[in-house]
Formats: C-alpha cells, sequence, structure tokens
C-alpha cells in the first residue's frame, strides 16, 4: 500500500514535469549526454517554478486535487509510456545494480528513511 501511493505520487510528478516540458515526452534524436542535459535543466527548472511561482497552473491543479494527473496531448500518446508496464514490459533484463537499488528504495520509503 505504501509502495502505491508513493508510485502514484511520482507518477503525478512525472505527469506534471512532462506536460510543462513537452520537450521530454518525444525527445529528439539527441546524443545521450545532450539528452542528459536536457533532463536535468527540465528538472532545475520544474523545481525553480516550483518553489517561486505559487500560481503556475500545473502545480496549482495538483495541490487542489491530490487525484490529478495530466492528460498527454494525443500528438504524444505513442511515445508515452503504457500505463500497464512494468519492470517485465521489455525483453531487456534488468542489472543485478539496478534490482538492489529498487529493492533498497522501497524499504527506505516504507520505513520513512
Amino acid at each position: 500500500k505504501i509502495h502505491s501511493s508513493k508510485r502514484n505520487c511520482i507518477e503525478r510528478t512525472f505527469g506534471v514535469w512532462k506536460m510543462k516540458w513537452q520537450i521530454l515526452l518525444k525527445m529528439p534524436s539527441y546524443s545521450i549526454e545532450t539528452q542528459k542535459m536536457i533532463v536535468a535543466a527540465t528538472m532545475a527548472l520544474h523545481n525553480y517554478v516550483r518553489f517561486h511561482d505559487k500560481s503556475d497552473l500545473h502545480f496549482v491543479r495538483c495541490d487542489r486535487d491530490p487525484d490529478y494527473v495530466p492528460t498527454i496531448p494525443e500528438r504524444y500518446r505513442k511515445f508515452s509510456v503504457p500505463t500497464n508496464a512494468s519492470d517485465t514490459s521489455t525483453s531487456e533484463e534488468n542489472g543485478v545494480d539496478m534490482d538492489l537499488f529498487r529493492n533498497q528504495l522501497a524499504t527506505d520509503i516504507a520505513l520513512g528513511w
């Protein structure tokens, strides 16, 4: 239950982030280094707006409605991750390090750090 509620919160956060910075919905064919910089830059801008603009439309909606999840525009839907996606949605194997990290993170969250 705790894991589920944290996941919902994280999904909402990513939903707002992607709607505000729509370049993230369909990452152009940039090098992986440039893509990392785009992600970091939009995350920094996202956090700045959240902290400094109390009237921002996306954040006001989230604050008013705890169930609000932004809707991805139709033109970007083919790039979105399916709602039923899971760790088994890909044929690629998870790295052992990632499995350990995810399990430790879930434990830490459940215990409230």
